[in-house]
């Protein structure tokens, strides 16, 4: 009777601990602090093993820390332990998703609606998988129903706006992208309305989209391309000049950045200037610089 009695003392010792680790990680998961989390929850599971929550928790952290592999390893033991929990999928299907692992993130985002059928973000990142499938009609349907559930995630209205931005809707893609841009400043968002600002020949709009999407991540060498084009469409060369050479500065295997930095070299003088820069384009494989290299004379 003794052992027995101290038996479980010690279980219950053991799980109070553990439900103390269990607090003190979840405190520091809230407070992002992902690291300081895993290692309050691994001392959790070492005394308790079979807590389908810790795992879960625990696999957040991991994502929270980019170790997607982790996080998926840890959600499918969670999983093992206790099905049925529609988030656990949902948050398996995302790490699958940020993997490239299409497919299987669909399965899991299909298993999560099965459970919770009114579930946003499972819609839009199952519509976001079946865009990277080239899938845009069964995408659209998909962030269709998401904002239909949810008008206030602005990745919804961005994904669609990319299935339509393939689709050639350009309307589209501004109509999704504006109402995006109003819940959420993103530099993706306005790179992406300024292309079809760009196809519909706003010049203007085009630019200062683009201009705002650098003012976002000046690092983003596509936006001065794009940028670049803009002035480019509107004979301002010396700014066109000074966007591709910004570009190509930061990404030197832009062959559209060669070749208008080219274009705009030869209609302001710059023969020799404009030839070297065709020339590259043409050695990265952009087939109109080809004829330009006749045209502009370059030996």
């Amino acid at each position: 009777m003794l052992l027995a009695l101290i038996g479980i003392n010690f279980f219950t010792n053991a799980q109070t601990t553990a439900s103390e680790w269990f607090t003190a990680a979840d405190n520091k998961y809230k407070a992002k602090d992902y690291a300081g989390a895993i290692k309050d929850y691994d001392k959790c599971i070492s005394l308790r093993p079979d807590d389908a929550d810790a795992y879960f928790n625990r696999g957040l952290a991991k994502y929270g820390q980019k170790d997607d592999d982790g996080a998926i390893a840890d959600y499918s033991k969670s999983i093992e332990l206790k099905a049925g929990m529609y988030d656990v999928y949902y948050s398996r299907g995302l790490a699958r998703f940020m993997r490239k692992r299409y497919d299987e993130a669909i399965v899991d985002f299909n298993v999560a609606l099965s459970i919770k059928p009114d579930h946003a973000e499972s819609y839009i990142y199952r519509g976001a998988a079946r865009y990277h499938q080239a899938k845009d009609d069964q995408a659209i349907s998909d962030l269709d129903m998401a904002i239909k559930l949810d008008q206030t995630i602005a990745v919804a209205y961005y994904y669609r706006a990319l299935c339509k931005y393939q689709k050639l809707d350009d309307n589209g893609v501004i109509s999704d992208l504006d109402k995006a841009i109003a819940l959420k400043q993103n530099y993706e968002y306005y790179y992406t309305r300024g292309l079809s600002k760009y196809a519909l020949k706003d010049y203007n709009g085009a630019l200062a989209d683009h201009s705002m999407c650098i003012g976002l991540n000046a690092d983003y060498a596509e936006a001065y391309t794009e940028r670049g084009l803009c002035y480019f469409a509107q004979a301002n060369d010396k700014n066109a000049i000074a966007d591709f050479t910004k570009a190509l500065s930061l990404k030197p295997d832009q062959p559209k950045a060669y070749h208008f930095r080219g274009l705009a070299k030869s209609y302001s003088g710059d023969k020799s200037g404009a030839c070297s820069d065709l020339k590259m384009s043409d050695k990265l494989g952009y087939a109109a610089s080809k004829e330009q290299l006749v045209k502009v004379g370059c030996n």
